[in-house]
């Protein structure tokens, strides 16, 4: 990836994770006309996110890139309840809106930046997404499903539309880190609240990421871009 590159203090986060740093790269903010918002996974950086979504970004791309304070979201299991992955997971929101808002400050919109997350950096992609709905540019979720048990997850719902913001959750079959009813209440959690959901599985596919996915990704950023 070509373009400048930097970091910033995340001051506007509380708990956890704030001051941790928000790292940049891609376009530059003059030439920039479409945004990536990359949430890394647990035990990986903020430059590792970057690195990871690479082959995803194009030209024309400014890419946001949050940092985990000791490189996690949150403590515990993704299919933990979550008030005990509290106060790491309303901090990792928070990181997610830092890098929203210095999108904005470039002036790229929501509606023209792609959220995209691996393992945890998943997790907390969707929990913005879920406590935040407006239309986005995209959300992928990679490897990863809303937080919290099955119970409440059944339960979910979003107070607000998403207005048929495109939404990527792709898993491997084979995953161990993945759980199947969870994947089926984020869909359906996503598609009541008018996102356009596209479901992918793939066999004989772990916990990693897909030429697939990285595709879909770029397909997605390319139809902003030429907007």
């Amino acid at each position: 990836m070509t373009g400048s590159g930097g970091y910033r203090s995340m001051d506007s986060v509380s708990g956890p994770h704030a001051g941790q740093p928000l790292l940049t790269a891609g376009a530059p903010a003059l030439a920039a006309n479409a945004a990536l918002v990359a949430c890394h996974g647990r035990g990986a950086t903020a430059q590792g996110g970057i690195n990871l979504f690479d082959p995803a970004s194009r030209h024309g791309v400014a890419v946001f890139a949050p940092q985990a304070d000791r490189s996690r979201w949150f403590p515990r299991p993704a299919s933990a309840s979550r008030s005990a992955n509290e106060p790491w997971l309303s901090s990792s929101v928070d990181c997610v809106a830092a890098a929203l808002e210095a999108a904005r400050a470039i002036d790229v919109p929501s509606e023209r930046t792609v959220l995209v997350g691996f393992s945890q950096g998943a997790c907390v992609a969707a929990e913005f997404v879920r406590r935040n709905p407006a239309r986005y540019g995209g959300l992928a979720l990679l490897s990863g499903t809303l937080p919290g048990t099955i119970d409440e997850l059944g339960s979910t719902s979003i107070d607000g539309s998403l207005a048929r913001t495109p939404v990527l959750v792709g898993y491997g079959k084979a995953d161990p880190h993945v759980d199947r009813a969870g994947v089926a209440e984020t869909v359906r959690t996503f598609e009541r609240a008018d996102a356009v959901v596209d479901e992918r599985c793939y066999s004989d596919t772990r916990h990693e990421v897909t030429d697939d996915e990285f595709a879909a990704i770029g397909t997605l950023l390319e139809e902003i871009l030429n907007d």
